[in-house]
């Protein structure tokens, strides 16, 4: 009886993790009975054996010899000879002994073939009930809630906010943040949510470990550089210090100014319009001034769209008391009106308030060109001192425009400032004006580091909004450390975590971003917008687009740590004032070098609270107090919930590559013009869309088209995102304990609407949609949302007609 082949079918079962312990052991029992049987079927039978059974056939030498001797012929017998018939009688007698034995054989035979196939039989059997047994296992596994600690901890932060009594498909916000919103409460935040909710968390951890250092309670080893971080904290925070030292401080870093208004106190009578000899580069030297303490008037103005414009006059008056000038007086009330005038004027001659097309503009001069556009400031002298190079006249100056900026080049804007800087500086008093302008901005920004006792009056209240409230000072100082301490603060928050788990976590973000990059690639390839020439240009940047997750590699070099440790002194001023200087010197170093993608210095610190694009360099940065639970855990989370709402969030900034000011970046981030006037076109028609599409949802055009490229972000977020974790996981069917009823295609939706639950104010939206239009326009446009939850079609979550930008 042949073989059954069973190895293709054990093969394919012989890795599955429910019953692989049974199966392999089944799996050998039914193989060594195999090999028995078909042993016992090729045994063969030797009547000179011992037991006289030792084949199931008769030898051939012997059936040859029992033929012979029956025909007479054999062994050399003759038939008239009488020996002969002896051995006749003989070869007879042998004939019938060997017939009864090949007899006795053959029902030997025949039951071992019985015995044989009752054996297999029995195999089969046993087979059969294995592969049955295995099956159940299989189902109980799928059919069976995990229960595993990722899985307890996913289901235990998705049902603590959901609210089933709502119907997903009729509006799946609320249902998937109802209770969330119910129990959460924000009395601190002008916003709330998920990813502040654990950026906050993370600050708070640090703070904790860093006042435990201070109390000497704590077990972490710190080096220089991170004890450095730690005193900049205690004295940000040590409010009795602070008082005690009042404005002695900042009062010393006025005179080092040179006093403010003392120019103009001094020469009263000197009118504007009145010509003098001047020193020269006096105006290049108090920009230069400026910008070594991190502060940049002239080149950042922007008075109109300040509230406080109207109380500029009597802050100018109050901080004027600080340094004991007469804020009473009629001149000096004049003064101040004339700096007030100057900044309006700047301010004006590039508006913020244009209500037309908004996007960057640039455009490409040389050195020598930028002088003859702006002749006002000696170019060559103001930018060699501040890159300490001397520039040639052929160098490459970039002009740009910033999008809220009403001209069409940075050129325009710049030859209007050059015209009002040379009105002004033409005259002694004019040029007084612009330097103590300059002055007041120095002395006004650093007033934030200062706490005198007495702090009352419009001044104080407008330093509040810079400061921050009284029960938010832990939460100022931690984010002004971290720019002065970009490596060795969250070092510290790092050790607190435990490193292996924080590598771990930027590890898998990394993996996570590299998969996103990969399915966007793909989306693009299928898109119809883009044609031949933009496919180049657009494929090249995804390809170059850079990843900063959590922390910058330098984070395990101690000499670099070192090097922070000396921008710390002895008072919380000074620390911030001339820290800051350092960072920006260490920006400047940079120009006119070659750039380091996995370099954070031209980016945001690693505590900085949101995820950005940068346009500029064409890279994403993930910040350390993002990488963390509540929004991720890779080691605590499945990988739905983490791509539903990390994963969501890179592919949302990836987007940005490709909006209204990322067409103008190329791969490298260099201005340029890249895209073809076909694709722009298609691309418009997409918007155009989209925009109609939540100018009905959020009920205002203006609003619509403001948070358009928002929008378009979280709605290719969302759709990436999805598509490469359900690359990844495609065949996951397992339930999740107390989420029985959802499958894990399901759950991702209901993560990533968790992760806009919020509490907003209506000011801190900016550009962007209210959280529930937010997951809602996105949701609406989602096709494997509307399978997934089985919407019926042409109702609230699943509109028929539906946009996409690609």
């Amino acid at each position: 009886m042949p073989l059954v082949n069973y190895s293709s079918f054990l093969v394919a079962y012989r890795s599955d993790p429910p019953s692989s312990n049974i199966f392999k052991s089944s799996q050998n029992s039914l193989t060594h009975l195999l090999e028995s049987e078909h042993k016992a079927s090729t045994s063969s039978f030797d009547p000179r054996s011992q037991n006289g059974i030792a084949s199931s056939t008769i030898d051939d030498e012997d059936e040859e010899r029992a033929i012979g001797e029956e025909s007479g012929t054999g062994n050399g017998m003759t038939a008239g000879n009488a020996s002969g018939r002896q051995k006749t009688c003989s070869s007879s007698t042998a004939k019938t002994a060997l017939l009864q034995r090949t007899d006795s054989s053959q029902k030997l035979t025949s039951g071992r073939t019985n015995s044989r196939k009752t054996r297999l039989i029995i195999a089969a059997c046993l087979f059969f009930l294995l592969t049955l047994l295995f099956a159940v296992a299989i189902v109980a596994y799928l059919t069976s809630p995990c229960t595993s600690r990722a899985c307890v901890l996913t289901a235990s932060q998705i049902l603590s906010k959901m609210d089933e009594s709502i119907a997903p498909c009729e509006d799946f916000y609320h249902f998937a943040c109802g209770n969330w919103i119910k129990s959460s409460v924000n009395l601190n935040y002008d916003m709330w949510n998920a990813l502040y909710e654990t950026s906050i968390g993370a600050h708070n951890t640090l703070v904790d470990a860093i006042l435990k250092v201070i109390k000497n309670e704590s077990r972490i080893q710190l080096n220089k550089g991170e004890m450095a971080a730690v005193e900049l904290f205690k004295q940000c925070t040590d409010m009795e210090k602070l008082s005690s030292i009042g404005l002695s401080t900042w009062l010393q870093f006025a005179d080092d100014l040179g006093g403010w208004l003392q120019e103009l106190i001094r020469s009263p009578n000197n009118r504007r319009g009145s010509s003098i000899r001047l020193p020269p580069h006096l105006l290049e030297d108090s920009i230069l001034k400026s910008f070594k303490y991190s502060v940049f008037p002239l080149f950042w103005a922007g008075v109109e769209e300040l509230p406080i414009a109207r109380i500029l006059q009597v802050i100018g008056q109050e901080m004027a008391s600080l340094l004991s000038i007469d804020s009473n007086n009629t001149r000096i009330k004049q003064h101040i009106a004339e700096m007030i005038e100057f900044e309006y004027k700047i301010t004006l001659s590039g508006s913020t308030f244009y209500a037309g097309e908004q996007r960057e503009r640039y455009e490409i001069v040389t050195l020598g060109e930028l002088q003859a556009i702006a002749p006002a400031i000696d170019w060559h002298y103001f930018l060699s001192a501040l890159v300490g190079i001397d520039l040639p006249v052929n160098e490459q100056i970039a002009l740009k425009s910033h999008e809220h900026i009403a001209l069409k080049t940075g050129r325009e804007w710049l030859v209007k400032l050059s015209d009002i800087l040379k009105e002004y500086s033409s005259t002694q008093r004019g040029l007084s004006i612009i330097r103590n302008y300059i002055k007041w901005k120095l002395l006004f920004f650093h007033l934030a580091y200062v706490k005198p006792r007495c702090a009352e009056g419009d001044l104080w209240t407008v330093l509040k909004m810079y400061s921050g409230p009284a029960h938010l000072r832990k939460e100022f100082c931690i984010l002004r450390a971290s720019g002065i301490f970009p490596i060795s603060l969250p070092s510290i928050l790092r050790k607190v975590d435990g490193i292996e788990k924080s590598d771990k976590n930027r590890e898998y973000v990394l993996k996570m971003a590299s998969n996103i990059k990969q399915e966007y690639a793909k989306r693009l390839s299928e898109s119809e917008v883009l044609d031949n020439k933009t496919s180049v240009v657009v494929f090249d940047k995804i390809q170059n687009l850079n990843i900063l997750a959590s922390y910058p590699e330098k984070i395990n070099d101690e000499n670099e740590m070192l090097k922070e440790s000396e921008r710390i002194s002895t008072e919380l001023f000074w620390s911030m004032v001339k820290g800051a200087g350092e960072v920006y010197k260490e920006k400047l170093a940079r120009l006119r070098k070659p750039v380091d993608q996995g370099d954070w210095v031209d980016s945001r610190p690693a505590l900085s609270l949101t995820p950005i694009h940068n346009y500029e360099r064409n890279l994403i940065q993930i910040p350390f107090d993002v990488v963390r639970a509540p929004y991720m855990d890779a080691e605590n989370f499945l990988d739905f919930m983490n791509y539903a709402t990390l994963g969501t969030t890179i592919s949302h900034e990836l987007t940005h590559a490709y909006d209204r000011q990322g067409k103008l970046h190329g791969p490298t981030g260099n201005l340029g013009k890249y895209w073809s006037k076909f694709s722009m076109r298609k691309v418009e028609e997409k918007e155009k869309c989209l925009l109609k599409q939540y100018e009905e949802l959020i009920g205002k055009k203006e609003d619509a088209e403001k948070s358009l490229y928002e929008n378009i972000a979280d709605l290719e977020g969302l759709t990436v995102s999805y598509r490469a974790w359900n690359k990844l996981h495609s065949s996951s069917w397992q339930k999740i304990v107390g989420l029985e009823k959802y499958s894990t295609g399901q759950l991702f939706f209901v993560a990533y609407a968790q992760g806009w639950c919020a509490h907003r104010t209506t000011k801190s939206r900016e550009v962007h949609s209210p959280e529930d239009i937010r997951v809602l326009g996105a949701l609406q446009n989602s096709k494997a949302f509307a399978e997934t939850f089985g919407c019926p079609s042409n109702t609230k979550m699943n509109p028929i007609k539906k946009c996409s930008l690609w």
